[in-house]
C-alpha cells in the first residue's frame, strides 16, 4: 500500500438541473445556519432555565477552602405553606444569612455554554409537636429573609423529634435512625419554616400597595409560586469543616426521588465518588457497545469510501451526458445502473487493513466530570453574594443526579486527580486522561507515570490524553513512547508530537519509517513533514537509496512537502528517477509528488509503463497526466501543454482490468477522436459493466453523430465495417 495525497481535482459543469440541486441544498443549509446565528456569524446560546433552575428538588452553591464552606442553598416544594419545613444538618456551627439567586442564575448559563445542558436532587423535609425536651439546645432563631430558622443541637434524635413537633413541624415515623446518625456525629441542624403569622414572609415578596385588603392574600400567591418554581431566595450556610460536604442522607426521610444540582467551587478540582462512579459505569457500557460494533464498523469505512467514489463517478456520468453528438439525447433515462457504479467503486477501493490502530475508544473529559477553570472576576454576581471568591482563581465542578432514597447519603467531594489517576488502566481511561492534561500543573505527572506503565492500555490512554497538552510533552518520554511495544501507543505518540523539536525527535521519527505498521508510518511522515525544514532536505534524500521501500517511499513524501512552497528541482528529479522504483508503493509516492506540482512536466515515457500497475490509483493518475500533457489540469487550461496523448498509446487502458482505467481510456479516446479511437471503443460496446457500455455509447455518437443505441453493439460494428475505409473524424471533444 502507497503513501497517497489527494492530487487529483474534479472539474465537473454539472447540468442546469444538479447546478439547481445544488443551490437549492447550499440555501437550505444556510437558512438552518442563519437561524441558530446572529447577523455578525455567532451561533446565539439559548439558556435553558428550567433544567438548572426550575427542575432540581434541591439546588445549592458550594465554596470550600481553607477548612471553611458557604454552602447556598435553595429548595423547591409545591405542597401548602402550613406544611412546609426545612431541617439541614451541618458538621459545625453554623452562620445562617439570606442568599440570593443571581449565582444561580449566573453559573447556570456559565456552565450551559460549556457543557451543554445538565441531567437530573435534595427535598423539602416535613418536620412537626408534643413536648419539649432539655436535650434540645436552641442556639438562634431569627428571620432571614421568608424563613424562620433555629439553629439547634441535640443529644438524641427522640428529643429533637419533641422539639420539631412542639414547633409545628412533623418529623416522618420510623426514620430516627438517620437523624440519630448526625447527633452522634455532633451535627448541628437548622429548622426553617415560612412564619404564616407574622407577616414577614410576606413582605418579602410583596408587590402590592399598603391600602390593598387583598395583599397577604396576593403575596402568600406570590411565594407559594417562588418556593413551587424553586425561585424563592436561598439560605447562606457558613460552617468550618474540614471536607467540603453536602448534607444529602436527610432527604432520604420523604422516601422519595430526590434531584440535586450542585455547583462546587475549590481551590483544586473536586468529585464526589458515587456520581463520577455512576459515569464510570456508564462508559463501561459505552465501552462494551464500541467493542461488539467493532466488525460493523469496519464494513462502515469500506462502504464510506465505496459510497464516495460512487458519487464522484455519478456525477461523471451526469456530467459527460451532454456531448457534442449530431442528436444529443437530453432528457433520455440513463442506461447504466447504480449497482454497475458500485461495482466500479469497490474494485478501486484500496485493501483495508483488519485493524485500524487509529481507532481507539473515546470518551470525552465532560462525560467524567463537568469542570472548568474559573478565572477571576468571571463571575461577579456570585462574588458579590459569596465575597471569598473575589481576586481569586476557582475550579468549578458542576454535579447533576436524581437520587433514589436507598442512594442518599452525605456527598463528601474529594481532590480528584488521584482518583481520575485510578481509572487510567480502565478502556475508558483516555476520558480521565484528557482531563488531567487540561489541568496540568499536579495533573501531568500522573499521566508522565502511567506512560511508564506495564498496562498498554494505560500508557495508550495517557498518550491519548497528552495530545490535549502537547506542549508538555518532555522529549525523554515522546521518545519512550515511540519505542513502545504497542503499536496504537507509537501511532498516538508520533501523531501527539513533542514539546520541543530536536534531533532525537527527528531521528526516533525517521526510525518509525521502517514500522510494518503503514499507519505509523504515515503518522511519522505527517510530523516530520509539518516540523522539519528545508536544510534537512539533504537528509531525506539520501534516504531515498534505502534498501528498505517504505523508507524510499515516505522518506519522498517528507522531502517533497517540505519544500511545497518553492519546489525543489533536486526532489523532483528524484521523484522522477523513482517512477521507475521496483516497488509500486515508491512509484505511486513519486507520481502523487510530481501531480502536487506545476513546474515539473512529467515525460510521457516515464508515464507510459505506470498505465500497466497493478494499483488502480497509480493508473488513474499517470493517465490524468498523460491526458494533460505530464501536468494536473488546472481550472482555466484549454489546451494541452505537453506532447499529445495517442489513442495508441492510450489502448493499455481500454483492456485494463480496473473499470474506472478502461473509463478513463474512452476519456482518451473521445478527445482523438480517430479511426484508433473508434476501433479500440467498439469492443467496450459489450464490456460487462454497464456503466462502461454507455460511456462507449455516448463516445462513439460523439466521435461519429450518429445516433445508435449503445445497447445494439452489432449495428455499430456493422456502421464501422461500411464507413472504416472513408471515415472522417468530427472535431475532437475534451
Amino acid at each position: 500500500m502507497s503513501f497517497r495525497t489527494p492530487v487529483r481535482r474534479a472539474h465537473w459543469q454539472t447540468s442546469g438541473r444538479l447546478q439547481q440541486a445544488c443551490i437549492l441544498l447550499l440555501l437550505l443549509l444556510g437558512w438552518i445556519i442563519s437561524s441558530s446565528a446572529r447577523a455578525d456569524g455567532c451561533f446565539v446560546f439559548k439558556w435553558n432555565k428550567a433544567i438548572d433552575i426550575n427542575e432540581p428538588t434541591q439546588k445549592a452553591i458550594i465554596v470550600h477552602d481553607a477548612g471553611r464552606e458557604d454552602l447556598l442553598l435553595q429548595v423547591k416544594y409545591e405542597g401548602p405553606l402550613e406544611e412546609f419545613g426545612w431541617l439541614i444538618p451541618v458538621p459545625s456551627l453554623p452562620k445562617v444569612e439570606k442568599g440570593s439567586m443571581e449565582p444561580f442564575y449566573e453559573l447556570s448559563q456559565l456552565t450551559q455554554r460549556q457543557f451543554g445542558g445538565g441531567t437530573k436532587g435534595f427535598a423539602t423535609l416535613g418536620v412537626a409537636n408534643d413536648g419539649v425536651g432539655d436535650s434540645v439546645k436552641v442556639i438562634e432563631t431569627k428571620t432571614v429573609g421568608a424563613y424562620e430558622i433555629s439553629v439547634l443541637t441535640a443529644k438524641d434524635s427522640d428529643s429533637l423529634a419533641r422539639w420539631l413537633r412542639a414547633h409545628d413541624y412533623s418529623l416522618p415515623e420510623g426514620k430516627s435512625e438517620i437523624v440519630d446518625d448526625y447527633v452522634r456525629r455532633g451535627w448541628y441542624f437548622i429548622a426553617a419554616k415560612i412564619e404564616l403569622n407574622k407577616g414577614v414572609a410576606f413582605k418579602t415578596t410583596s408587590t402590592t400597595s399598603p391600602g390593598d385588603s387583598d395583599a397577604p392574600t396576593k403575596a402568600r400567591r406570590a411565594l407559594q409560586k417562588k418556593l413551587a418554581s424553586g425561585e424563592l431566595h436561598p439560605l447562606l450556610i457558613s460552617f468550618d469543616t474540614p471536607k467540603c460536604v453536602f448534607p444529602l442522607k436527610i432527604s432520604a426521610m420523604n422516601e422519595k426521588p430526590s434531584e440535586i444540582s450542585l455547583y462546587v467551587l475549590s481551590q483544586e478540582p473536586l468529585l464526589e465518588k458515587f456520581i463520577f462512579g455512576k459515569a464510570c459505569d456508564h462508559l463501561r457500557r459505552s465501552h462494551s457497545e464500541w467493542t461488539k460494533q467493532t466488525p460493523e464498523r469496519s464494513r462502515s469505512r469500506v462502504t464510506s469510501y465505496q459510497n464516495m467514489r460512487s458519487i464522484q463517478l455519478a456525477l461523471m456520468m451526469y456530467h459527460q451526458n451532454s456531448t457534442n453528438r449530431g442528436v444529443p439525447r437530453r432528457g433520455s433515462p440513463r442506461n447504466w445502473s447504480t449497482e454497475d457504479i458500485t461495482a466500479l467503486a469497490k474494485e478501486s477501493t484500496p485493501p483495508i487493513p483488519e485493524g485500524n490502530l487509529g481507532e481507539a475508544f473515546w470518551a470525552s473529559p465532560e462525560e467524567l466530570l463537568h469542570q472548568m477553570r474559573l478565572e477571576s472576576g468571571k463571575i461577579p454576581k456570585c462574588a458579590k453574594v459569596l465575597p471569598r471568591l473575589k481576586e481569586r482563581d476557582w475550579h468549578l465542578t458542576k454535579l447533576v443526579w436524581t437520587f433514589s432514597p436507598a442512594e442518599m447519603h452525605d456527598l463528601e467531594l474529594e481532590p480528584a486527580i488521584p482518583v481520575l489517576t485510578r481509572v487510567l488502566p480502565d478502556a475508558f481511561g483516555c476520558a480521565a486522561a484528557q482531563f488531567l492534561a487540561q489541568l496540568g500543573g499536579d495533573a501531568m505527572p500522573p499521566l508522565f507515570m502511567a506512560c511508564e506503565s506495564t498496562n498498554s492500555t494505560e500508557r495508550l490512554n495517557a498518550v491519548i490524553g497528552l495530545q490535549r497538552a502537547s506542549k508538555a510533552m518532555t522529549t525523554d518520554v515522546f521518545l519512550t513512547l515511540l519505542k513502545d511495544t504497542s503499536p496504537q501507543v507509537r501511532l498516538y505518540a508520533a501523531r501527539c508530537g513533542p514539546a520541543k523539536w530536536d534531533q532525537r525527535s527527528a531521528d526516533a521519527l525517521i526510525q518509525l519509517l521502517r514500522d510494518p505498521h503503514l499507519e505509523i508510518r504515515q503518522e511519522a511522515t505527517g510530523c516530520l513533514s509539518n516540523c522539519e525544514n528545508t536544510n534537512r532536505t539533504p537528509v531525506y534524500l539520501a534516504l531515498l537509496n534505502d534498501p528498505n521501500p517504505n523508507v524510499r517511499m515516505h522518506s519522498l513524501a517528507v522531502a517533497s512537502w517540505m519544500n511545497r512552497y518553492a519546489p525543489s528541482e533536486e526532489v523532483m528529479r528524484e521523484a522522477l528517477r523513482l517512477l521507475k522504483d521496483p516497488s509500486e508503493d515508491v512509484q505511486s509516492s513519486a507520481l502523487h509528488t510530481l501531480a502536487r506540482q506545476d513546474r515539473t512536466i512529467v515525460p510521457k515515457a516515464d508515464l507510459l509503463p505506470l498505465l500497466n500497475s497493478s494499483q488502480s490509483d497509480t493508473v488513474l493518475v499517470a493517465a490524468n497526466l498523460l491526458r494533460w500533457g505530464g501536468r494536473v489540469r488546472h481550472p482555466g487550461d484549454s489546451a494541452q501543454p505537453g506532447e499529445p496523448f495517442t489513442s495508441v498509446e492510450a489502448a493499455p487502458l481500454m483492456t485494463n482490468r480496473f473499470g474506472n482505467a478502461r473509463l478513463h481510456g474512452l476519456l482518451a479516446m473521445q478527445a482523438n477522436a480517430d479511426a484508433t479511437a473508434v476501433e479500440l471503443t467498439l469492443p467496450l460496446l459489450r464490456d460487462s459493466n454497464s456503466v462502461i457500455r454507455s460511456r462507449a455509447g455516448v463516445v462513439l455518437q460523439t466521435i461519429s453523430g450518429q445516433n445508435i443505441s449503445d445497447n445494439d453493439p452489432a449495428k455499430w460494428e456493422a456502421w464501422w465495417a461500411a464507413n472504416k475505409v472513408s471515415f472522417r473524424p468530427r472535431q475532437s471533444a475534451h
